[in-house]
């Protein structure tokens, strides 16, 4: 039996983007691209949901995990356990692509 490891975010961490990555809106999409030597990186280029792409505009070095949550509960109308898990399920994928860096 295989076990999925799942990084579980701590609410009082702190987290902001990566700043060898760009984000940019195509029609409805939010798309990250990491940059390297001033290039694109299109080999790896992620494409966000409308949840995702908001969960990354406030990853901003200042909020906390608890704080983007909230912000989702207000803006989605999800309910907070959900959006907990959403931000923590989306920080531990754009940790393990290396497009965000923890700062507590």
């Amino acid at each position: 039996m295989l076990t999925h490891l799942h990084m579980v975010a701590e609410t009082t961490a702190i987290y902001r983007r990566s700043p060898d990555v760009v984000c940019r809106q195509v029609g409805l999409e939010s798309i990250l691209v990491p940059i390297r030597h001033n290039v694109g990186n299109l080999d790896f280029v992620y494409t966000l949901s409308p949840v995702a792409a908001k969960i990354w505009s406030l990853l901003d070095g200042v909020r906390t995990v608890d704080e983007i949550a909230h912000e989702l509960c207000n803006e989605f109308e999800v309910e907070p356990a959900a959006a907990a898990a959403d931000v923590s399920d989306l920080l531990a994928d754009l940790a393990s692509a290396s497009l965000i860096t923890q700062l507590t």
